[in-house]
């Protein structure tokens, strides 16, 4: 039987189905009508493009080593659900690191900074990792610029990560770090910051931007304006609104002189404060990685993904309304005979539209039973509890295939190679500086796919609670919980790689 007799391409954007599926809708359910039937529905993971997911749903449904290999007897149903392409991400965060000044001395102040604030446990004592790994600037922009060696673009501070963690140093982790408070070292890093001259020059060209032509102020060449144009639209709307309007004279006159400098190290200091505070906390995602989330967190969050992924999120949810495309397949379920297995298969972000999945059959009381297949998740825990509890009798079997935490903080989100940029992956990026609860920012977000929250003993009560109930869900049988690297099972070794991982795919058509 041909692949497009047996294999359907559903296409969405904001919940709603493409026009024009009305016939391959009907063909659908005419097969899941007939029976003995057997489906499986896929999702992608987010920021994904239409070619992209497309590709991915036809490579899945053929018949090679990186295919799910499933017979004409199953029914496949791969929803493309068009979350935007991950390389304007990728084009985003690459021009911040090598063409934007302020972030660059910003971020390179910010890492001289805490690693003196940080402590080293040495046989002579404790010492900052900034003495103990000679962090000169010189040093550190050339490994953000990714100038250093092969192994400092992957990890241009591994030497510094090794020595963080308090577990291997038998020390407890506060009492490693500067002793004064943490308003106190923020206020530290504000006066150490606008007394540099290198600062002082970078945030001259974003002056002259925001109030170039008004009475009293001197011009500097056109292209010191330009470039300090180009960095101020990087910025946050939040931080462009507390400057005020640049874009004509006519503008910047009506709201008057402004003191750029005066804003902008008030906001180093805040991402300098967030830091410690993290650090302390154990809600750290590593030295590197922490540093990068809270300054882009603070500065540049638009600008490096954020509302693309809020959008993304709310996008699984909007299926699931009245009229979209979840709901209509969950209706059609619910006319056609239950099918003999039902597959619910998520990659990353297709894991919260699983779930979004699974809470509303429970709501609509749809008596279907569904084997689901998790791959590197990025649902928050808070959500996958609340599909435990809410709709876990609709769960026939549940198996999940993430990354070990150490491979996971080594999966460089925009590529091995980009490393110097950002370290970990595309989970840590979510959890570290994309989520949100009750409007505000949710940094240290517990995902699902991450084996860093398992058992930890620094969770919030609510956090050790989902955990609890997700850790008991995965050792009842018949569920399973599979981490990467495990030879000839799952040996994916990338955030992507799990839909694309032959031994992988094997392992979970075995439980299909």
């Amino acid at each position: 039987m041909p692949i497009s007799e047996r294999s359907f391409i559903l296409f969405s954007e904001d919940g709603v189905a493409d026009a024009g599926q009305e016939e391959k809708l009907a063909r659908l359910e005419a097969r899941l009508a007939q029976p003995g039937a057997k489906l499986l529905i896929h999702l992608h993971g987010g920021l994904v493009d239409e070619k992209s997911g497309t590709a991915d749903a036809i490579r899945l449904s053929g018949i090679g080593p990186n295919s799910w290999q499933l017979g004409d007897d199953w029914t496949q149903v791969y929803v493309v659900w068009r979350t935007g392409p991950f390389e304007t991400i990728r084009a985003n965060w690459t021009d911040l690191a090598h063409d934007d000044g302020f972030y660059q001395i910003v971020l390179t102040k910010l890492i001289r900074f805490i690693a003196r604030s940080l402590g080293f446990l040495a046989a002579e004592g404790a010492r900052s990792e900034s003495e103990a790994f000679d962090l000169s600037e010189v040093e550190i922009r050339k490994r953000i610029q990714g100038q250093g060696t092969e192994t400092q673009r992957r990890d241009p501070f591994g030497e510094v990560e090794q020595h963080l963690r308090a577990e291997k140093q038998g020390v407890a982790r506060a009492a490693l770090i500067d002793p004064r408070s943490d308003a106190d070292l923020a206020r530290d890093f504000e006066i150490e910051l606008a007394a540099d001259r290198e600062f002082q020059r970078v945030v001259a060209e974003i002056d002259n931007a925001a109030n170039d032509g008004l009475p009293g102020r001197l011009s500097l060449a056109p292209g010191d304006s330009e470039r300090g144009l180009r960095m101020l639209r990087r910025m946050s709307p939040k931080i462009r609104a507390e400057i005020g309007p640049v874009d004509s004279m006519e503008k910047r006159l009506a709201r008057g002189p402004v003191s750029v400098g005066i804003f902008l190290v008030k906001h180093a200091g805040s991402v300098a404060w967030r830091c410690i505070k993290r650090f302390r906390a154990q809600r750290d995602h590593g030295f590197h990685a922490t540093i990068v989330e809270e300054l882009c967190r603070e500065i540049y969050v638009d600008f490096v993904g954020a509302k693309v992924w809020g959008m993304m999120v709310k996008d699984a949810a909007d299926h699931f309304r009245k009229g979209r495309l979840g709901e209509a397949l969950l209706l059609m379920l619910g006319r056609v005979p239950p099918p003999d297995r039902i597959i619910l298969s998520g990659h990353s972000a297709g894991s919260i539209w699983a779930s979004r999945m699974l809470l509303r059959m429970q709501a609509m009381q749809l008596d279907r039973q569904v084997k689901l297949l998790l791959l590197a998740p990025a649902v928050r825990q808070d959500l996958f509890a609340e599909v435990i509890k809410t709709a876990g009798a609709r769960i026939e079997a549940c198996h999940m295939f993430t990354m070990t935490d150490e491979l996971e903080r080594r999966d460089a989100v925009l590529g091995h190679d980009k490393g110097y940029i950002y370290p970990s992956s595309l989970l840590y990026c979510i959890s570290g500086l994309f989520e949100k609860q009750g409007g505000k920012a949710y940094v240290d977000a517990p995902l699902l796919g991450m084996r860093r929250f398992a058992d930890a003993d620094w969770l919030e009560p609510a956090e050790t609670s989902n955990e609890q109930t997700i850790s008991a869900f995965f050792k009842t049988m018949p569920n399973s919980l599979v981490t990467s690297p495990t030879p000839g099972v799952c040996e994916a070794d990338c955030h992507g790689c799990f839909d694309d991982d032959p031994t992988t795919l094997a392992s979970a058509v075995a439980n299909f």
